[in-house]
């Protein structure tokens, strides 16, 4: 009997030992984290409740004026030149400064992974234009493209460019100077993120191109672009979300214009929202912002990375 005892009591032992979150039908980490993740998702959910609701409204500021519920209408009004024009700048700010930053920060990535000494301290140099303030960029570049004392404009002068027309001031210039800006600014963004994926190439795959007696090209075709399509892909997702919404710089040296030759899709919804309080029409056009923002990251996501993901 002793030992028919002592038998059931070593089996049921394993049921009351351990911490009780292991018997807890959700993880410890999900525990800790969902404070946080309800918190995201009401900081996410609510403000695109409020923003659906507003593009079916037309607001007036007038007193005695409540919002009407208009349905679609703020959608059937962006289909017009206006936007249609803002949107064809946009894309040209896009491409254009996603080519200049993902080209010139790649090359830069892999000159710095090439340093064996002083890397640490050139990264800290390159990376400073991120850290100042979109506003005080603007000046900046304001300032040094000035027709009448910018240094820029001054060089640029004397090798026969811009010396009738101001650069901010025509409409082929404005578009190039303010994708100018934007490359120098958030290029160390690029390479910060293509330094980090050179440094979890595996060497071993360098030396083993090197012994079969591959080129620098060759290496950088069939070793290293293959293993940098993960972080090309966060950089152009980042860049692309950035640049799609971001019109500081624009709003601090063109105002839009010449012509709205520079007035991309969120200079324009911030024009109409804030300026002209046509709140309705400005969501309308900010919910196709965030429509083309997901196409453009699932576009991304497939094109760049391609079977990555699914291999890993």
């Amino acid at each position: 009997m002793a030992t028919q005892q002592s038998d059931v009591f070593v089996g049921d032992e394993p049921e009351t030992k351990g911490p009780i979150v292991d018997r807890l039908p959700v993880s410890f980490e999900g525990l800790l984290l969902a404070p946080s993740v309800l918190v995201l998702g009401i900081l996410s959910i609510v403000p695109l409740i409020a923003l659906l609701w507003l593009s079916a409204m037309e607001v007036n500021f007038l007193p005695g004026h409540e919002p009407t519920f208009v349905g679609l209408e703020n959608y059937q009004a962006m289909f017009n030149s206006t936007v249609a024009n803002s949107w064809k700048v946009t894309v040209f700010y896009i491409v254009g400064a996603l080519s200049l930053q993902i080209t010139l920060g790649t090359a830069i990535a892999l000159l710095l992974d090439r340093v064996s000494r002083g890397e640490n301290v050139l990264t800290g140099i390159i990376i400073m234009p991120m850290m100042i303030a979109p506003v005080v960029v603007g000046l900046l570049w304001q300032f040094l493209l000035d027709p009448s004392f910018g240094l820029y404009t001054w060089l640029l002068n004397q090798i026969g460019l811009f010396t009738e027309s101001p650069i901010l001031g025509s409409q082929p210039s404005a578009l190039i100077a303010v994708i100018v800006m934007d490359t120098w600014q958030w290029t160390p963004l690029v390479v910060l993120i293509v330094l980090a994926g050179l440094k979890a190439v595996p060497r071993q795959l360098y030396e083993a191109a090197r012994v079969d007696g591959a080129t620098f090209w060759t290496e950088f075709r069939y070793v290293t672009l293959p293993m940098l399509k993960p972080a090309l892909a966060i950089a152009l997702l980042l860049r692309s979300m950035d640049l799609i919404r971001y019109f500081t710089k624009i709003f601090i040296t063109t105002g839009g214009g010449p012509a709205s030759s520079t007035k991309i899709i969120g200079f324009l919804v911030y024009e109409e929202s804030l300026r002209f309080y046509n709140l309705g029409y400005g969501a309308a056009m900010g919910i196709g912002m965030l429509i083309v923002t997901v196409l453009l990251g699932i576009f991304f996501t497939e094109s760049v990375m391609g079977g990555a993901g699914d291999d890993a």
